[in-house]
C-alpha cells in the first residue's frame, strides 16, 4: 500500500510539473497568434477597401454613385488606419485630374506596403 501512495504521489508531481511546463510553452504562443490573427484581420480590412477602390473607382466607368461613396467610406475607416484615411481624403480633395491620378497612385502603393 505504501509503494502504491508513493507512485501516487510521483505521478502527481509529473503531471503538475508537465502542466506547468505546457503553460509555460502555450501564454507565449497564444500572445503570438493573436497578434497573427490581428494583423491577418487589418489586412483584410486593407484589402477589402483595396478591392472596393478598384472597383468602383478605377474600373467603373463615369461618376461613382452616392452608394458607393458611401462603401469607401466605410471601408476606409473601418481599416482603423490613418495614414489610409489621410491619404484618402487628399484623393477626395483632388483638384485636378493629375493630382487625383498621383493620389491614386500614392494609395495603391499605401494597400500594398500595408500588407506586407
Amino acid at each position: 500500500m505504501k509503494k502504491l501512495t508513493i507512485f501516487l504521489i510521483i505521478i502527481i508531481f509529473i503531471l503538475l510539473g508537465s502542466n506547468a511546463y505546457f503553460c509555460y510553452k502555450y501564454f507565449p504562443l497564444k500572445e503570438q497568434f493573436d497578434k497573427v490573427s490581428n494583423t491577418n484581420q487589418i489586412n483584410v480590412k486593407i484589402l477589402t477597401f483595396n478591392k472596393l477602390f478598384v472597383e468602383k473607382v478605377l474600373i467603373q466607368e463615369g461618376e461613382v454613385s452616392y452608394e458607393d461613396r458611401l462603401k469607401l467610406e466605410n471601408a476606409v475607416v473601418d481599416t482603423q488606419d490613418e495614414e489610409i484615411i489621410n491619404e484618402w481624403h487628399l484623393f477626395l480633395n483632388s483638384q485636378t485630374e493629375a493630382d487625383a491620378q498621383i493620389r491614386t497612385k500614392a494609395l495603391l502603393q499605401l494597400f500594398a506596403n500595408k500588407i506586407i
